[in-house]
This record gives structure tokens, C-alpha cells and sequence, in this order.
């Protein structure tokens, strides 16, 4: 059984939202361009949702919501792993994130805390760093590994 990342379309807005409001994560900003976003699913079951902004070799993660009955069941890892692929086919070698209330799972998973105004000028620049993650979010980022395979079968 693996994971598939499907990219967010207009039937799945609402649902994502949902997802998004339900772990009181930000959504004012997730229709701006530039903004990638997936649901994942394991046999036809939408297990999460999450995404990226891409600044070049920089970029943002963006929402990163398990479903309430996939939780505590290596969804959430699995999930990471799967965007931290896609991000570097993509060209992005350093994930940054503000998490408000999960920094410890991130750090778990080679997320670094790093002190706030060090980011690159372009993340300083999202509507994220700007106002949209409160002040008391943890600044981390991640140098991603060349050569990335996720465990998809969790």
C-alpha cells in the first residue's frame, strides 16, 4: 500500500478548507499564486493534506493536516516524506515552515529551530512570515537530501 499525492483541484477546495479550519491552520492565503498543494490518499482514503510555496532553491511548507483516523499511524511521516520528494523533483533543496504547535514532530525529522530574521529575504516575504503564523511560531527549516525516498508503507 502506498501513498499517492494528488494535487488539490476546485472539487477538493472544500474539503481541504475543512481540514485546514479543523487544525485552526491558516487559509487566507492558500488560493495565492504560486502555492502547491496535495491531498494524500492510501487506498482511495484521503489520509492528509498539505503543500509548498516554491521560491527556487527555497521552500515553504505549507499546512501539513493527518485526518483525525489516520493519525498516530505514520501518516503524518509518510506525508512529509512524500512533499519533501516532491519539492526537491522540483528543485528546492531547503524546506522552511513556522509551525505553531508540532515543532517537535519536525525536529524528529531534521527540521532545525533557527532564530527568526535569518530566513531568506524571499520567505521573510510570504504572507506566512508576514503576519498569517503568530509570532509565538517556531522558525525551522531543513536542508533537503539529494537523493530523498520516502517509506510510503507505513
Amino acid at each position: 500500500m502506498t501513498i499517492q499525492a494528488i494535487p488539490v483541484d476546485h472539487g477538493q477546495w472544500p474539503r481541504f478548507r475543512d481540514a485546514l479550519k479543523s487544525t485552526n491552520l491558516p487559509l487566507d492565503d492558500i488560493e495565492l499564486p504560486g502555492r502547491t498543494f496535495f491531498e494524500f490518499q492510501r487506498d482511495g482514503q484521503t489520509v492528509g493534506w498539505g503543500g509548498f510555496e516554491n521560491y527556487g532553491a527555497d521552500g515553504l511548507l505549507l499546512s501539513l493536516v493527518v485526518e483525525t483516523a489516520h493519525r498516530s499511524k505514520g501518516m503524518g511521516v509518510a506525508t512529509l516524506q512524500l512533499i519533501e520528494v516532491i519539492a526537491a523533483e522540483q528543485g528546492i533543496t531547503r524546506l522552511h515552515l513556522l509551525p505553531t504547535t508540532a515543532s517537535g514532530f519536525f525536529e524528529r525529522f531534521g527540521y532545525e529551530v533557527r532564530e527568526r530574521g535569518s530566513e531568506p529575504k524571499l520567505i521573510s516575504q510570504t504572507e506566512q512570515f508576514k503576519g498569517l503564523c503568530l509570532g509565538s511560531a517556531r522558525y525551522m527549516s531543513k536542508v533537503l537530501s539529494a537523493k530523498i525516498t520516502p517509506e510510503l508503507t507505513p
